[in-house]
């Protein structure tokens, strides 16, 4: 590991680098990369706040996720956490009156919840017909696109229509909750047509559907900064989670899934902020442990004596 050598970037430099290269063109044609930056603990929030910066100026739906307060070995917990800081309604909203607009149907009053006799009116078209027309554009761009789990194409579609309605559909509060990680009762599910509870063995795909929707509701992206470095703390300490040596290794097959997902998440870019401990720290919980996200991220080719700031992994100095 002689790359930890190599003198570090300065976090100015990658974050430009970052800005250029992805949050400017690449993430919002539909692009996804994750990136991990190795730096000094007193670096790593100064790192996220700019990265929170960029991704709002650039349009971004930006998530700061800490492992030291989410499960991030659990691939579910980690897309509740994103979910629980989405603005649903308003995307929502945005995804209804881009719909609306595609068909001809430019929304009166941008940005409000208007029920289906309100458009109507406006509109100079019957109610039911106008109904009708909606339930087949629904139809074909939510209930057809097979880039959507069924369960999340059933969600969307309450959520959809619950604010076409002059009162909440009794389905879209459990919906909502549901996609928070909140327990919802069976029963109010199946009114929803969602079949299944959310786990690690459905929420990638989850997550894949909630990237292409949020590029239909016209987001630029999807930029989450994950701390990562209480995965190589030993110590216990209070109000903060607590990771055993295995669940380390599940942490990191959850970021090796996502890389290998690249693809399929479209508009997402997850930038992976930990200290020296990821390369150097207990050997049951460095990165070298799980070689299967080793091979993916470590630098072994670089120029001469400097860094690639484009490389999947780099060490940062303030």
């Amino acid at each position: 590991m002689d790359v930890l050598t190599t003198p570090p970037l300065p976090l100015a430099d990658w974050l430009s680098v970052i800005e250029r290269e992805y949050l400017a063109e690449f993430l919002p044609a539909g692009g996804a990369a994750v990136k991990f930056a190795i730096l000094d603990d007193a670096a790593i929030d100064t790192a996220a706040e700019h990265l929170v910066r960029l991704g709002h100026a650039h349009g971004m739906l930006t998530v700061p996720v800490e492992a030291a307060r989410t499960r991030v070995h659990l691939m579910q917990e980690l897309f509740f956490a994103i979910s629980r800081a989405l603005p649903w309604d308003n995307l929502v909203q945005r995804y209804l009156e881009g719909l609306f607009s595609a068909h001809g149907y430019t929304w009166p009053r941008s940005g409000e919840k208007l029920a289906m006799t309100d458009l109507a009116a406006a509109f100079g078209v019957a109610p039911n017909l106008l109904s009708h027309r909606v339930d087949h554009w629904l139809t074909a761009d939510v209930w057809e696109d097979r880039r959507l789990v069924q369960d999340f194409r059933a969600a969307l579609l309450s959520l959809c229509l619950s604010r076409l309605e002059s009162q909440e559909w009794e389905s879209a509060g459990p919906v909502a909750q549901w996609l928070r990680g909140e327990k919802v009762p069976p029963a109010s599910l199946r009114a929803a047509d969602i079949s299944v509870r959310l786990s690690r063995t459905n929420a990638r795909a989850m997550l894949a559907s909630l990237c292409h929707f949020l590029r239909k509701a016209g987001a630029a992206g999807l930029l989450v900064v994950l701390d990562v470095r209480r995965l190589a703390c030993t110590e216990a300490v209070e109000g903060l989670l607590r990771y055993s040596p295995a669940a380390v290794m599940d942490a990191y097959e959850v970021l090796r899934e996502l890389i290998d997902d690249a693809e399929h998440l479209p508009s997402l870019f997850v930038a992976v902020l930990a200290d020296s401990g990821l390369a150097t720290g207990d050997p049951r919980r460095a990165l070298a442990q799980y070689a299967a996200l080793q091979m993916r991220v470590w630098p072994d080719v670089r120029p001469g004596d400097r860094q690639n700031p484009m490389a999947p992994l780099v060490w940062l100095a303030p």
